[in-house]
Order: C-alpha cells, then structure tokens, then sequence
C-alpha cells in the first residue's frame, strides 16, 4: 500500500496600488522626455528610454504569475519577470525580518551544506547581512510573512 502524501500549495501575490502608482509616474515622465527630445535630443531620449523600460517592466508586474510567492511541502518559489526560483526548507537555516533598502522584507541564510551560489550568497551577506531575501512581503506584513515562513519551514524542512 501506497501513502500518498498530498501537496500543499499557497501563493502570495505583491499588492497591485504601488506597481499601478509607479508606472503612472514612469509613464508620465516617458511622456515628458518625448516633449524634451526636440530641445535636448540627447537627455530626452534617454529619459525616454529609461522611464519606458520601467514602465514595461510595471506592466509586466500587473499580469498574474509573473511576480509571487508559491510555497509548497518541497520549499518556497519566489517568481520575478516570470523567472521561478526555488529554494528547498532545509537549504534555509533561519528566516528574519531585514531590510532591503528602505522595504522590511523577510531575509535568510543558507544551512552551511548549501554549497550553490557561493559567491552570490557572500555579496548578498555582506550587503544586507543575510544570503538571501524575498524581494517583497507580497502584501502582508513583514511579522505576518515570517509567522508564514517560519510555520511552513517547520512543517517541511526536516
């Protein structure tokens, strides 16, 4: 007889108010550096080019799955741009709200036989003092987030 052990899956999905906000304001500037290509040709495309990228780079984060947060028995799945990266519960040694910038967020480190992305984990710890980050709290609260984190790592990563 067979167990079969079902999977758990919950995703977590950044707040759209901030993406829509910024990319008002990316579009109004790629606006603005269209108006500014006749007397400042050089500045103008550039501001044009700039604010458009990030304008585009906003769009993209408004269509569902390509930013969130899938945690699943096997680990975490943290999606950017439609790029997926997992990381497994018992490659991570802790869970701790940190700061990225000026954004509290959730931050880890590595168990010490997580012998991938060696030199990305040290410039990652000596930025920001931790290996590794989520890139938002997709909408909670950092203290919720880590309840969640460290509830699921519990459960999963022995």
């Amino acid at each position: 007889m067979h167990h079969i052990m079902k999977t758990e899956v919950k995703k977590y999905r950044p707040k759209n108010p901030k993406t829509i906000l910024f990319g008002l304001i990316s579009l109004l500037f790629t606006v603005g550096g269209t108006f500014m290509i006749e007397d400042e040709p050089i500045k103008g495309c550039l501001v044009t080019a700039f604010f458009g990228l990030c304008l585009f780079v906003f769009v993209i984060q408004l269509i569902p799955g390509s930013t969130e947060l899938k945690l699943t028995n096997e680990g975490f799945e943290m999606t950017s741009l439609f790029r997926r990266r997992l990381t497994k519960w018992q490659d991570v040694k802790k869970f701790k709200i940190g700061y990225l910038g000026q954004n509290k967020t959730i931050m880890f480190d590595f168990v010490d036989e997580h012998k991938k992305h060696q030199s990305g984990k040290l410039i990652a710890k000596h930025l920001s003092g931790s290996e590794g980050a989520l890139p938002t709290t997709y909408g909670l609260k950092a203290s919720e987030l880590l309840e969640i984190m460290n509830e699921w790592k519990n459960k999963y990563g022995a």
